[in-house]
């Protein structure tokens, strides 16, 4: 390999910057192979597609026309010979520089990438991670959510009078239309349309501050159905087994939220345990896209930088565990459980790296009792 390109890695941290030259023989065949696939592309009048002599095509389009073709022939062909020989497994997407060209005889280019963090995970891990309080079901909370309940069973009739505590109104807003109820004795929308009619105009503010203008479409008088109604609305046969039925599914969320509030713990231990951090590179390309999705609004960057970091690192310790554990699911499940979900395939193969990474942290963990 050495007479046909010489190679040359740079490696900082886990940020690695890789520099081929090409000999004057790769130029060469890389030139004959670019002649190849703009003669297939081009229709030139008297021949066929991809019979057209390459002097014809360089009498009538000048040389220039084949070199982007040649470089980038080369750095496909060289880019991941480099990564193979000297065992260099990218994080991130390379970014290609072409650092002198001279045609026919001399080709250097450049790639930057960051790189996997060369670490081995041991089977016991000895992590701190903190205390997790088994799901407990608050007496308030459950009555809060029965109380939603009752009021998603409601039964709604449009009435003429003026907006009273405990009526809902319709509005809308550009062409969307809202509910909400109304109460007394809060600030904000509820208690803004407190005596509005069907056709009033109602002006008020967004989170950002901004004037809003809504038009109240519908008043409605709300009536709550009996308890044993509102059981029978939601499938149950009694109020009571409504209840137990909410309290289940309160404790079930709660556990659920619990769980993946240990699923980051372990994730963060891990990755503080093995030293691992975002490649600066990554970490910018990452924070870039994120601001971009923000308006570009540079107040927010050391605050996004930060949320960007965390899910990085977590980002790549899964994926180390899964890739040394063995936990990376199989196409078919992945499809089958995308089919089941009507997700993308992309995110039942992320997510579930993700849980079964952070699960298997969580019960090879010797420190403190993840449960």
């Amino acid at each position: 390999m050495a007479d046909k390109a010489k190679i040359e890695v740079k490696r900082e941290g886990n940020e690695v910057t890789v520099v081929v030259e090409l000999s004057e023989e790769e130029l060469r065949a890389a030139e004959d192979e670019a002649y190849r696939r703009v003669a297939r592309e081009l229709n030139v009048p008297g021949f066929r597609p991809g019979k057209v002599p390459k002097a014809v095509l360089l009498s009538r389009y000048g040389p220039d026309l084949f070199d982007d073709e040649v470089k980038e022939i080369l750095v496909d062909k060289w880019l991941p010979k480099a990564m193979e020989e000297h065992k260099l497994k990218p994080l991130s997407s390379p970014k290609v520089e072409i650092k002198e060209f001279e045609r026919g005889k001399r080709l250097v280019f450049q790639a930057t990438f960051a790189v996997w963090p060369e670490v081995e995970i041991p089977d016991e891990l000895d992590l701190e991670l903190p205390e997790a309080p088994a799901a407990e079901v608050e007496e308030e909370e459950l009555m809060e959510t029965l109380e939603e309940l009752k009021r998603r069973a409601a039964i709604l009739e449009p009435k003429d009078g003026p907006a009273e505590p405990g009526d809902v109104v319709r509005f809308k807003h550009r062409d969307d239309l809202y509910e909400v109820e109304v109460r007394e004795g809060e600030e904000g929308l509820p208690h803004k349309l407190l005596g509005k009619r069907p056709g009033d105009i109602v002006v008020i503010e967004d989170d950002k501050g901004r004037k809003l203008s809504i038009e109240v479409t519908q008043v409605y008088k709300m009536t709550i159905p009996t308890e044993e109604e509102v059981a029978a609305h939601y499938g149950e046969e009694s109020w009571e087994d409504l209840k137990e039925r909410a309290k289940t599914e309160l404790r079930e969320r709660k556990e659920a939220e619990r769980r993946g509030r240990m699923r980051l713990a372990a994730l963060d231990a891990l990755a503080e345990k093995l030293g691992i951090e975002v490649p600066p590179s990554l970490l910018e390309e990452e924070v870039e896209i994120e601001l971009a999705r923000h308006g570009k609004k540079e107040e927010l960057r050391p605050e996004v930088e930060e949320v960007v970091r965390r899910r990085m690192r977590r980002w790549i310790v899964s994926r180390l565990v899964a890739s040394q554990k063995g936990l990376y699911p199989s196409e078919e499940e992945v499809r089958d459980m995308a089919r089941s979900l009507e997700v993308e395939e992309d995110l039942v193969r992320s997510r579930w790296i993700f849980e079964r990474a952070a699960d298997w942290i969580l019960e090879h963990a010797k420190g403190k009792e993840a449960e």
